[in-house]
């Protein structure tokens, strides 16, 4: 017999005493000082059961798989946006002095680029103020000039609030450096509450959904045993009650008090039974596409012989997908002897491979005093597959001045669709190349030359970096998913085309915790080429590698070493379509790496920033700078909004606008660098009416 065991006996033993003795079954001759100090221990045990207790019970609590996995927005932090102008690395600085660098920075990085300022005069200007409107703003960057008075309330407030001035200060600066990053943009992408807020308050954060755990088990694995305290209220209030009976010599109170004792007793001695359960997940589609929607049943068994009197239950929904509004992941039940219940509810599928998560099962005995955790296991996975369906226009590629690569026009005649010139016929030159309409005016004979057209070698690379993983709100589709997507669409459009395709990314390699194997993960490596099995494979991979996974990686790896991994297997004619949303250093580190080697590199850029802060718009224009350097130094950028396809985005550039967006367009018009930006891209042709582009 344990000693919880004990003080049960000694309870039950207890209360049958003194119901005997209210009832005058049994005579104990009690004193007054007697009684007294029993009303005493009475009132003591209840105080310090109040001070235990804190008004607190103590639950499990359960997660929430109804809704979709969460991303970071850029510039959701002040202080991270303005860090992205920083040249000068490290903590060393105080962090005022790390901040006013930076927007110092910031203010000259957006003249040069946007104004058409020579760096010098950029500092001129920010040294004399002119650069913006703002008082303050001028006054925080430059040391000669003094702020304006502020107002009472503001001073009054600044004495009993740290840095209220200098917070306030950083808002403004940082709003006017996004003013200058604005301007050039067409009148719809410009609304002046994007250039005049200054937001007040804490930014909201965008924690992942907690789950159930990314940990396989079998059977059912215990996790928590707790006490509720769900009675421990009326055993408090049964002893005061008793306290109060026995200085006031009051029966009545006294065996009210003891009732209440029983309650607490009966409450303390259950304990939340240990469920023996099986689960069995139905899925409608295993291998559904993305969109679709899956109805998941789930059938839970009792395969004991023992009553479980409350059962709350929440399926392991894999953070990658979200319950629709078609039913719920959760069920709260009492489940008798093998009996089961069944309950439904839909996801929508999403690229990639999604392992469902073990169940999540709570028990508790019939006084809820007690509460016991458990985790549910049931191997149950959904493959999703992106479809590789071409785009509707022609990819951008570029041509080399080494080889002609990419399915484009040559300055070489030859067999190709594009008319290049004629010459004189040639003894055994096909019939169908002889101009007959000479022919029939001069009765020469000549043979029509095209210009000729030789299959492209493309590597598809995403970046897929912990960085990446960014979206313009917490529950869209981040800029890695739409990454991948455009992958494959773009891999559909060349293969179509008769070109070598190829596929890599640049990632963690972290062994993810939902895989059933223990084999090391390698880099995504799938070397160009075509036909039926390469399209197989390269779909596969986007579907279930894990540098391609729809949830953030755990930390971040270094990019070089797999850099150079796939420089040693590349051939020098290899052409590179960069999927990245440059928001930060390295994805333009990574462009100049490639560029500087010698690959043909063309940068699409899916775009996940938004301006509903300053944060917002200062992180969109730094993304806009990191567009405008890479366009100036020859490399070929195709913006690709939110708001539009990869279909659109790609239209845009086929139809001669440029290589940018009106919302995130670089203004270098004023530094005569956008001829050449767009020149660097082509439209990757083959077929009827398709023209070539330029050399690089």
């Amino acid at each position: 017999m344990n000693l919880r065991q004990g003080a049960i006996v000694v309870g039950i033993v207890a209360f049958t005493l003194a119901i005997a003795i209210l009832g005058n079954v049994l005579n104990i001759g009690l004193g007054s000082w007697a009684v007294i100090f029993v009303g005493v221990v009475a009132l003591l045990i209840a105080l310090n059961t109040l001070t235990r207790r804190h008004g607190v019970r103590e639950r499990g609590t359960t997660p929430d798989p109804e809704h979709r996995y969460r991303v970071p927005i850029p510039g959701a932090e002040l202080t991270e946006a303005v860090d992205q102008f920083r040249s000068r690395r490290g903590d060393l600085f105080a962090p005022s002095n790390r901040i006013q660098d930076g927007l110092r920075e910031a203010a000259i990085a957006a003249l040069t680029r946007f104004q058409g300022l020579t760096p010098s005069t950029a500092n001129e200007r920010i040294e004399d103020g002119s650069w913006t409107d703002d008082p303050y703003a001028a006054a925080f960057l430059s040391p000669t000039i003094d702020p304006p008075e502020r107002p009472l309330r503001e001073r009054l407030t600044d004495r009993f609030v740290r840095d209220v001035s200098f917070r306030d200060s950083v808002r403004r600066t940082a709003a006017a450096v996004a003013a200058v990053g604005y301007t050039g943009l067409e009148a719809d992408d410009r609304r002046e509450s994007r250039v005049a807020t200054y937001e007040r308050g804490t930014v909201e954060e965008h924690e992942p959904v907690p789950r159930t755990t990314r940990t396989s088990v079998d059977g059912v694995v215990e996790r928590a045993s707790r006490r509720t305290g769900h009675w421990v209220g009326i055993g408090v209030v049964a002893l005061i009650a008793i306290s109060i009976g026995a200085f006031a010599e009051s029966s009545a109170i006294v065996m009210a008090g003891t009732v209440g004792i029983a309650y607490a007793g009966f409450a303390h001695a259950m304990e939340a039974p240990t469920p023996d359960i099986t689960i069995e997940r139905t899925l409608s589609e295993e291998t559904p596409e993305p969109g679709d929607e899956i109805d998941v049943e789930v059938t839970i068994t009792n395969e004991s012989n023992r009553l479980l009197p409350d059962l709350r239950f929440v399926d392991g929904v894999p953070a990658g997908l979200a319950v629709t509004d078609e039913g719920t992941a959760r069920l709260g039940t009492a489940l008798r002897p093998d009996e089961s219940v069944t309950f439904e509810y839909t996801v929508t599928a999403r690229r990639g491979r999604h392992v469902f998560d073990p169940a999540l099962a709570f028990t508790r005995d019939l006084s809820r005093s007690s509460e016991k955790e458990f985790l549910v296991g049931s191997s149950t996975a959904v493959t999703c597959e992106p479809v590789l369906r071409p785009i509707t226009t022609s990819v951008p590629l570029r041509a080399t001045a080494a080889t002609f690569s990419g399915r484009l026009t040559t300055p070489e005649g030859g067999s190709g669709t594009q008319f290049h010139s004629v010459r004189e016929y040639r003894k055994n030159d096909p019939l169908n190349r002889i101009d007959w309409n000479r022919h029939a005016r001069t009765g020469e004979l000549a043979t029509l030359q095209f210009h000729e057209e030789r299959a492209a070698r493309v590597l598809v690379l995403v970046d897929a970096r912990k960085a990446n993983y960014l979206a313009p709100e917490p529950d869209a589709a981040h800029a890695v998913d739409r990454s991948v997507a455009a992958a494959g669409r773009i891999a559909a459009t060349l293969l179509e085309d008769g070109d070598t395709v190829g596929l890599a990314a640049i990632g963690p390699l972290d062994k993810r915790e939902e895989r059933e194997d223990d084999e090391d993960v390698e880099q995504c490596w799938l070397g160009p080429s075509s036909g039926h099995h390469h399209r197989a494979q390269f779909q596969q991979l986007l579907a279930t590698h894990p540098q391609f996974s729809t949830l953030s990686p755990p930390k971040s790896r270094r990019w070089t070493p797999q850099l150079q991994r796939i420089y040693r297997r590349l051939s020098s004619d290899t052409q590179i379509i960069l999927l990245t949303p440059l928001c930060d250093r390295v994805s333009s580190d990574i462009v100049r790496w490639l560029d500087a080697r010698g690959y043909a590199v063309t940068v699409v850029s899916p775009d996940p920033t938004t301006d509903r802060t300053t944060g917002n718009q200062l992180a969109r224009v730094a993304r806009r700078i990191r567009q405008f350097d890479l366009q100036r130094a020859g490399v070929p950028v195709v913006d690709w909004p939110a708001d539009q396809s990869i279909d659109e985005a790609f239209a845009r550039i086929n139809a001669g606008s440029g290589v940018s967006s009106s919302s995130a367009s670089t203004a270098g018009s004023t530094a005569g660098t956008d001829s050449r930006a767009d020149a660097g891209a082509t439209s990757k042709t083959g077929g009827q009416g398709k023209s070539g582009g330029a050399t690089r």
